[in-house]
């Protein structure tokens, strides 16, 4: 099952294939030009013939497709399945890499795509079920481990601070804020 969103909202599922009856080099050109890859997921943006049934597409309209690896490699042979399904395993958002989950302590730290169709990324912090840190955002490749820094140095606490700071002044300002605040100072 492949899910249809669009920009302007409206959204549903098809049981059409985009990939259907491609070879796997046309599949891996799409993966890899892909809007976003993340956990053997890929959302494909699309042209308006794909809008949701229920509105009418406008020139604003960005339709974007969403399918998992079981849908991508449908009709691929198992040596060609595999090598797909492993291609969907490399995050990446608009051609910009992600980093790999960084675990510290039991703590997990990594930056996937968001939800949204601007091409920001969510940092995510989590201590087991809690989640220390969630800011949407710009990909900036050395706040990761700038974060992961900042919990070696000052623990779960900081990254909550961090946490309620972002919103308002945005993560690399609360970053800085937060160490500039635990950082003994030098009179």
């Amino acid at each position: 099952m492949v899910t249809i969103s669009c920009s302007c909202g409206s959204a549903s599922t098809t049981r059409r294939n985009p990939l259907r009856g491609l070879s796997l080099e046309d599949r891996v050109e799409l993966v890899r030009d892909a809007y976003s890859v993340h956990a053997g997921f890929a959302t494909l943006e699309v042209d308006a013939s794909w809008h949701p049934a229920q509105d009418d597409a406008s020139e604003a309209c960005v339709v974007l497709l969403d399918l998992d690896a079981l849908d991508a490699t449908e009709g691929l042979d198992d040596a060609d399945a595999r090598c797909l399904r492993n291609l969907l395993e490399v995050a990446h958002v608009r051609g910009r890499l992600l980093p790999p989950l960084v675990a510290v302590d039991g703590v997990q730290f990594r930056i996937a795509p968001d939800d949204v169709f601007t091409g920001d990324v969510t940092y995510l912090v989590h201590d087991g079920s809690t989640t220390l840190l969630e800011h949407t955002g710009p990909l900036e490749r050395a706040l990761l481990d700038e974060l992961v820094g900042l919990h070696r140095a000052f623990g779960p606490a900081a990254l909550v601070q961090v946490d309620g700071l972002a919103p308002r002044l945005g993560l690399r300002a609360a970053v800085d804020g937060v160490l500039r605040a635990r950082t003994p100072s030098v009179a």
